[in-house]
């Protein structure tokens, strides 16, 4: 596999590469003693010596370099979940919770090509090849590395969980896996039955707020009303207030659900939109997020209706709140 330029290749690692891996992997491990500086002055945490590199030439499905002339400047090793080592904790951990995977053990790309291609070049040579299993790759994520969160997701990876082995890392797993199309019509089903759920949800908040308000206010309209000689007017400011106090606490919990809510019903229309997005890659269509993308267009990801269901309560609160302060001024 030759670049458009002619001038690097990705060819299957030979014994006479070895040495150039090692001097890659060493110049990105991490430094324990400065973490802070992963991701930007190293991030590998496998101590490979050259002896493991030779030994993976033949036990590896994919070793493979990238090569300028004849100077090694990247290079990936991946394995499949049948010739992980016993030291590896997490990988048996994910095989025996997930099933069979191609684990991307290491991917090292010189700091002279750097943001040139080169990763993901070689990433998709591994993936272009392997079809038998999902590709895992997990990330050393303490502290949180942004370029390799980014890299993954342009990539097509999905965070498939967080997992601390016993060196204490905590590593960021994730997955990429062909898209099934039955499959993502099933999902694509779900997910738009749970958003118009919370949808659902949202408005029987609003209308239970509604009735309870109604109700409030009738009971405060008879306390106002109520004859003097069976109410005391101490007993009536008192049992006035009261309502006041609970139709104020009523309003502020509504509107803090709703707020909740509608949270949820945007994680869930989002999630809708990027099924759609790969349904459409196969032929599909966007329904959900139709023209979201356009100018002017925002109302389409985050309906305005939502910003009114929460305000209502709050006024209707500030109501309460009036009426309490008058109450008081009796």
């Amino acid at each position: 596999m030759v670049a458009a330029d002619g001038t690097i290749e990705i060819v299957r690692a030979r014994e006479e590469h070895l040495e150039a891996v090692v001097a890659l992997a060493e110049s990105w491990r991490l430094d324990p003693a400065d973490p802070e500086k992963a991701g930007r002055n190293g991030f590998l945490v496998s101590d490979y010596t050259i002896d493991d590199y030779r030994e993976r030439l033949t036990s590896a499905e994919h070793f493979w370099v990238a090569v300028k002339g004849t100077d090694v400047v990247g290079f990936l090793l991946a394995y499949s979940d049948a010739r992980i080592g016993p030291e590896e904790w997490l990988n048996h951990r994910i095989k025996s919770t997930m099933g069979a995977f191609l684990v991307i053990k290491q991917i090292c790309v010189a700091r002279s090509v750097a943001r040139g291609g080169v990763a993901s070049r070689l990433y998709h040579h591994v993936m272009e090849r392997w079809t038998q299993s999902p590709v895992i790759a997990a990330v050393v994520c303490e502290p949180y590395n942004g370029a390799s969160v980014a890299f993954h997701r342009k990539l097509g990876f999905d965070e498939l969980t967080r997992l601390t082995p016993p060196d204490g890392r905590r590593r960021m797993v994730w997955v990429a896996r062909k898209p099934r199309e039955q499959l993502l019509q099933t999902q694509y089903t779900v997910a738009v039955d749970l958003y118009k759920h919370e949808d659902n949800t949202n408005w029987q908040k609003l209308n239970n707020f509604l009735y309870i308000t109604a109700g409030l206010a009738a009971a405060l309209g008879f306390t106002f009303g109520a004859d003097k000689d069976s109410v005391s007017p101490g007993n009536a400011r008192a049992l006035a207030a009261a309502i006041c106090f609970v139709g104020l606490v009523s309003a502020l919990s509504f509107a803090q659900m709703l707020r909740f809510g509608r949270r949820y019903l945007g994680a869930r229309k989002r999630s809708a939109m990027e099924l759609e997005e790969v349904l459409a890659w196969h032929g599909g269509q966007r329904v959900v997020g139709r023209d979201a993308e356009m100018a002017g267009n925002d109302w389409l990801r985050q309906s305005p209706t939502g910003i009114v269901m929460i305000t209502l309560p709050l006024l209707v609160g500030l109501a309460w709140l009036g009426v309490l302060a008058f109450v008081f001024a009796r």
